[in-house]
């Protein structure tokens, strides 16, 4: 079985070999920094630090202009050895970007054109990206909206259920007639989220924010083997030890599948240090190398 049989194997519960590591976000400046004899070359970045961090599952990029152009050439076929995952913005991490956390927070409650006027934009782009995603042999979509802060969700249940849902159902509908796993990113506590996405079709949420309040072991009980999960290790806030005895944890209690062990954070700059060898021991000859 290799790396994409594994992990898919895991998302489905069907027996993997061993519990596949990954990362969802691999920020450019981590990579340029760890990586800058292929700079500018983005593909050849993720496929250097998927195979010296011994990662299966990797996410990909497919926000702004250079992704497509990457799709549109064919350019990702090159990370066939792994289980890739696009990721795309959604209505409401548009919204942040475009008019910045505090003044989108405050458009989208004072007029819901301001996610309405985007969703139809944003499905158009998942629609697209889909399909150039499956013909470049990606295995799966993620939909990344910061929907959610440590205390619960962010939007009011009105804008939720009237805009928010409706727009991730039918991105999860695109992503499905594609032949691709669906994923969700959200960081915060999106508990009261899951039952609704688990009912659009997601099969994997991520991640697993601990400083949230999220509990990768509840997790498992309320929701069975319903979903999947990724990203569960607290690279910054734990030591070594701590890190050694979650991974063994998760290990032992996920053997039949459901989880995509890795950071719950993703790897930046900020988490450039040799504690990340505690998830993943061949950062430390990259390190020494380095």
């Amino acid at each position: 079985m290799n790396q994409r049989e594994n992990a898919a194997a895991t998302l489905k519960r069907s027996n993997p070999s061993w519990l596949p590591r990954g990362e969802l976000f691999l920020a450019r400046q981590f990579l340029d920094h760890c990586f800058p004899g292929c700079e500018g070359n983005y593909v050849e970045q993720l496929s250097s630090a998927a195979s010296l961090l011994g990662l299966s599952v990797v996410g990909v990029d497919l926000n702004g202009e250079l992704p497509i152009a990457l799709l549109k050439e064919g350019q990702y076929k090159r990370l066939q050895k792994y289980f890739t995952v696009g990721y795309i913005n959604g209505p409401v991490a548009q919204a942040i970007i475009r008019l910045g956390f505090q003044q989108a927070m405050t458009c989208i409650k004072k007029d819901k054109r301001t996610l309405s006027d985007m969703v139809s934009v944003i499905l158009k782009d998942v629609e697209e990206k889909c399909r150039l995603a499956g013909e470049n042999g990606l295995n799966a979509i993620a939909l990344a909206d910061d929907i959610a802060g440590n205390n619960g969700l962010l939007l009011s249940p009105d804008d939720l259920n009237d805009i928010v849902l409706p727009c991730y159902i039918e991105a999860a509908e695109l992503i499905k007639a594609n032949g691709l796993f669906a994923f969700f990113h959200s960081d915060g506590d999106t508990r009261a989220i899951i039952e609704s996405l688990i009912g659009a079709g997601y099969d994997c949420i991520h991640p697993v924010d601990n400083q949230a309040g999220l509990d990768l072991y509840e997790l498992k009980k309320t929701f069975g083997n319903r979903v999947s999960f990724m990203g569960h290790v607290d690279i910054i806030n734990r030591d070594d030890r701590q890190i050694a005895q979650e991974i063994k944890r998760a290990e032992d209690t996920f053997k039949e599948g459901g989880l995509v062990l890795g950071s719950t954070c993703g790897l930046s700059i900020e988490t450039i240090s040799d504690r990340l060898c505690a998830l993943y021991p061949q950062w430390k000859g990259l390190r020494q190398e380095a």
